[in-house]
């Protein structure tokens, strides 16, 4: 038993399940639905052998993080990944975060691993549970269909570690950061204006901005981005291990 028996089952079983709702890009732990105005990104995660040791299961085991990443806030820094000038974001690298959960209690310390045993005997079981959660999962991404209720999230709620979190707690520097561009992306300018006061107060963005002017100058390429990630994001396989 070993990461790569692993990878095959989520190639035949999840990634499949995923395409059907838009998921059309994949490696071997991560897949990718490109919409007009941003990303979603579902990610299989491993561990290395200390990690491994401390959380008591075994490098093959996982856990699921999905995350959301908008092509409208300019980003603080480029993905790592991008092709054809189309962002392929890392789950950590988005603005708001999540994870799915196994459905029955784990014998190990984390709740949110899907730990498989030695011999591999439970990871029919496993990948079968993850394909199970998928509707959980693309209830998570819908929540960001609505700017407007990005824009309510970002003003009225507490990062969740069991739910959704990546956007900061308030009133830290990144939260105003990203409540002024989606509050900017929906004309709300006295909501947008008040977080990029915030944002420039805080001194954390000098390399980006150092007035409202020039927080508002960055968002000016950001509909052909939009375009270009909508236009460009196709069904190619980004890698496949």
């Amino acid at each position: 038993m070993d990461s790569k028996s692993v990878n095959r089952s989520i190639r035949s079983q999840i990634w499949p399940l995923l395409k059907q709702s838009g998921f059309s890009a994949t490696t071997s732990r991560s897949a990718w639905r490109h919409h007009g105005d941003r990303v979603d990104v579902v990610n299989f995660q491993s561990f290395n052998s200390y990690n491994a040791g401390v959380m008591g299961v075994t490098t093959f085991s996982f856990c699921v993080n999905l995350g959301t990443y908008l092509a409208y806030v300019p980003p603080q820094w480029p993905p790592k990944k991008m092709k054809n000038g189309v962002p392929y974001p890392a789950e950590y690298e988005c603005q708001f975060r999540g994870s799915l959960r196994p459905s029955m209690a784990q014998t190990h310390m984390n709740a949110g691993v899907w730990g498989i045993d030695k011999r591999g005997s439970n990871l029919g079981w496993s990948i079968n549970d993850v394909a199970n959660r998928i509707p959980v999962a693309l209830a998570w991404f819908q929540r960001f269909d609505d700017r407007v209720e990005v824009l309510r999230i970002l003003l009225e709620e507490e990062e969740d570690m069991s739910n959704l979190w990546g956007f900061g707690r308030r009133p830290s520097p990144v939260r105003s950061y990203l409540t002024g561009y989606v509050a900017m992306a929906l004309k709300r300018d006295q909501i947008a204006d008040q977080e990029f006061e915030a944002a420039v107060a805080s001194g954390c963005f000098v390399h980006l901005f150092s007035s409202i002017e020039g927080a508002r100058y960055r968002a000016a390429n950001q509909a052909a981005v939009e375009t270009n990630s909508e236009a460009g994001a196709g069904s190619e396989v980004v890698e496949h291990r």
